[in-house]
């Protein structure tokens, strides 16, 4: 047997009794997924916030002509979708919108996101907030403040809503379920490397097998514990 052999072995065996250590401590790590779960789940109930999304889409609305839609202007249309994004996630828009709801522009900036599903000439407008009908008002005021501005300024009057914000009815953050998983992942995680540490930093000799297997000599007899 050449040293690899050895080396592979002394691995097996303590990753065995590593292994079976665990098995016995299945209490501790039992308790621990309960602690962090219940811990995860407090914390989700009473101290994060629930917090309410409320989206409306807009639509670049492509002109007709006799021969059906104007292509030329869909694929223009294409080609500004990401001016407009940049407009409404710019200072100016959101500026107007914070002024008129009495809100700092940085809890609007931070409430609103913009995005476009790809190769699809609609906007969607989201804001999310703790507060259902907070949310409606951002987003009802994007709206209509951008759409003021581009006719106003760019002469633009193709686009439409596609879908009105409404009022959300139930929170979108946190996940109670999504939570408490995590809480108990932390659990195992945490007790099982803290016995690991436990389990690695011991260097006592529990009972004559490691007694023999560690020194390397048989044992000649064992000393018997004697209770009161």
């Amino acid at each position: 047997m050449n040293e690899n052999d050895i080396n592979n072995d002394e691995i097996e065996i303590n990753l065995a009794e590593l292994f079976q250590y665990l098995k016995t401590k299945y209490k501790i790590i039992l308790l621990s997924v309960i602690v962090c779960t219940a811990i995860a789940g407090l914390i989700t109930t009473f101290l994060i916030p629930e917090k309410y999304e409320s989206t409306a889409r807009l639509l670049l609305k492509p002109e007709t002509v006799e021969s059906g839609y104007d292509y030329t202007q869909i694929n223009a249309n294409k080609a500004m979708v990401n001016n407009y994004i940049e407009l409404l996630k710019g200072s100016n828009i959101q500026k107007q919108v914070a002024t008129k709801l009495n809100l700092d522009v940085k809890e609007v900036k931070g409430s609103v996101s913009v995005t476009n599903t790809t190769d699809t000439q609609v906007i969607a407008i989201t804001a999310n907030t703790i507060d259902p009908k907070l949310s409606k008002d951002i987003v009802d005021n994007m709206v209509e403040v951008f759409t003021a501005e581009v006719s106003e300024k760019l002469d633009v009057k193709n686009i439409i809503i596609a879908d009105d914000a409404e009022i959300a009815e139930a929170p979108v953050s946190p996940s109670l379920k999504k939570n408490l998983v995590i809480g108990a992942f932390l659990g195992i995680m945490l007790s099982v490397g803290m016995l690991f540490i436990r389990f690695m930093s011991d260097t006592h000799i529990h009972n004559k097998d490691e007694a023999e297997k560690y020194l390397g000599i048989p044992s000649l007899g064992v000393i018997p514990d004697f209770e009161d």
